[in-house]
């Protein structure tokens, strides 16, 4: 993995992240929804061979329909990667205002 694709890593958690409906990224059961880097593990995103991220998992605040955050983070994940695609895996959610 190149440091290129090291920093498409931390760029597509970042993203995934600042969505608002996202609580927080997650390892997915047995914790393997993750990348490992030179120092550091980025939970929540896994990478294919070629650096491209592959799935990720979340967290997410039932605020909306599923499928419309599911929609925009594909779109932000694109955006950002510019390729695809990703599985987004959607370990839990919580009620908003909870």
């Amino acid at each position: 993995m190149t440091a290129t694709d090291e920093e498409l890593v931390e760029q597509v958690a970042a993203a995934v992240l600042a969505h608002p409906s996202v609580l927080r990224l997650d390892g997915g059961e047995y914790g393997v929804v993750a990348t490992h880097l030179p120092g550091r593990r980025v939970t929540g995103v896994r990478s294919r061979d070629d650096g491209t991220p592959a799935e990720v998992a979340v967290v997410l605040r039932l605020d909306r329909p599923l499928p419309e955050i599911i929609a925009e983070l594909r779109a932000e994940i694109t955006r950002v990667a510019g390729r695809g695609p990703v599985d987004i895996t959607v370990s839990d959610v919580e009620q908003a205002g909870a």
